[in-house]
Parts: C-alpha cells; structure tokens; sequence
C-alpha cells in the first residue's frame, strides 16, 4: 500500500513538473529596466511612460513594482508603488550571500505593490526638486491622479490597439500561437481541451510595436507592451518605452488588458457584431449560385 502512495506521489510529482516546464518553455521573456527618471534619454519632449512588473527575473531587479512617468514642459514627474531603496537591498544581498543564503535574495526587496503610490520624485531638467518615500503622504496627495492617468493611458492604447486589428490588411499583424504540452500520465490534461499560449505583434504606421501575450493559455493577457520606434529609453534594454505590464495579476489592469490577445485570434465583440452585419444575404448567395451556374442554352428543363 505505501509503495502504491509513494509511485501515486511520484507520478503527480512528474505531472506537476512537466506542466511547470511547458509553461517555462513556451512563455516569453521580455527584456526591461525598472524606470529611472535620473536616467532618461532626454526630458524636453512631452511624454507619458507606465510599467508594472510582476514577475521574478534577477536577484537584482525588483519584481513588485509599478511606475507612472510623466514628462511636461522639461520637467520629470515619478511615481512609484512597490518602492525599495536600491542600497539597501544591495546591502541585503551582501550579507545573505556571505551568509550563503541565497534562497532568500528575493525577500531583499520587501516592498510589494499594494495600490497605493509611496514614492514621488520631481526633477526639472537633471535636477531634483522634490523626492519623498512616505507612503501616506504619496498616496494621499497622487493616489487618485495615478490611477486615473494610468488607467486613460492604457485604455487609449488598447482602443489603438483594436483600431489596427480592425484593419488588419493594412496593419503588419503577426500571431503565434503554440499548444502547451499537457503532463504525461495526468487523465484530467489528458481529457481538457488543448491550451495555446499565444503572443501578438502589431506594428502601426508610425512603426509604434504592440506586443501581448497569453503565456499559461487560460484566455487572459497578462502581458501587454508598446514600444515607440523614437529610441526614447533609460538605458540599455531599458524595454517597452511607452508601456510594459509583465505578467499582470491585478483585476483592474485585467480588466483593461486581459481579452487583447484572445481578441487577435478570435475577434472582439464589436467584430462580430461588424461581421454579422457584413455577412452575405441569402438571396444575394442564391442569385451568386445561379451565376456561377449557368445553365446550358441548347438544353431545355
């Protein structure tokens, strides 16, 4: 009986680890850095930048966080959830490395996005002229501003979004979408309909790159990046220079993003409205069957 329970274990154990490798496989990796007004390309263009990361990628690069960064008039508006001093987790890692606890990197950034802004830094030109780290204060001042900028901001890129899906002869659309492996000796993924994970690329006619991905195949977006072609950065791979969400699990940014890749494949609500109302009659398909048919004019009935 215990061998039984130790193969059953077994066997569950393998499932579980070919589900966790499939996803791995499939899933895509985006390159990005955390946003870093000090470090922006250049300040005298108006400009609106948003990020949120929620996934693990380097010890060294924080992977709770969400940013809103605004350029008006030359100066430099941040605001930031999830903020960790960058020293202090340096600091962190140096001692549990020498500690050779390496298991908890990951808890030297204990700030976690939790919706409310705490940290605001104001520069004009290089110059800072107002940095502050107190949550109470950031969110009590900012909150509402943030959210709602940030979520106008996402809703007039998804409503571009789905104007270049809706002209898809004119716009370069590119769609892959690949069935993720199920475990092996697993009866339920044996017996559930193929998921797909599928990633979506849209390039506008000012080359502006859309990007959206359903990595895990459950229906929902979870990542959802646009990239201006005009170089603006804040170093090297810095990423998705107007917006990158990576790997998103908060129901309100759901909301905005989670159908825009299963839209590409599939269609939106108003395209199947569009294509229903576009769709042939049947009297014009009955009188198109007579005219690809025609009868032979030396035979009668």
């Amino acid at each position: 009986m215990n061998q039984k329970k130790h193969l059953f274990s077994f066997v569950i154990a393998i499932s579980i680890s070919f589900i966790l490798i499939a996803v791995a496989i499939f899933a895509k990796d985006y390159d990005f850095l955390p946003i870093d007004p000090v470090k922006v390309s250049r300040y005298d263009v108006d400009r609106i930048v948003y990020q949120r990361v929620e996934k693990f990628t380097d010890y060294l690069k924080d992977s709770s966080c969400e940013s809103l960064l605004i350029i008006k008039n030359k100066k430099i508006y941040f605001l930031l959830d999830g903020y960790d001093n960058i020293y202090d987790v340096l600091r962190k890692h140096h001692i549990m490395s020498i500690s050779n606890k390496f298991e908890e990197l990951d808890a030297a950034w204990p700030n976690k996005i939790n919706g409310k802004p705490d940290f605001l830094q104001i520069m004009e030109r290089r110059s800072t002229l107002m940095m502050n780290n107190n949550e109470e204060f950031v969110s009590t001042n900012f909150g509402s501003f943030y959210k709602a900028i940030r979520n106008k901001f996402i809703k007039e890129h998804i409503d571009k979004y789905h104007q270049l899906l809706r002209k898809r002869a004119e716009a370069e659309i590119v769609i892959n979408r690949k069935p993720i492996r199920s475990a092996l000796y697993d009866e339920v993924s044996a017996t559930a309909p193929q998921k797909y994970s599928t990633v979506v690329k849209v390039k506008a006619l000012d080359d502006t790159v859309y990007s959206c991905e359903d990595y895990d195949g459950d229906g929902v977006t979870e990542t959802f990046i646009v990239n201006a072609a005009d170089g603006f950065n804040w170093g090297y791979k810095s990423g998705g220079n107007l917006i990158f969400i990576y790997r998103n699990t908060d129901k309100d940014i759901e909301a905005l993003i989670g159908k825009l890749a299963n839209e590409a494949v599939f269609g939106s609500v108003d395209d199947e409205k569009e294509m229903i109302e576009m769709f042939p009659k049947e009297k014009d398909i009955s009188d198109l069957i007579k005219f690809v048919t025609p009868m032979e004019p030396n035979y009668s009935k």
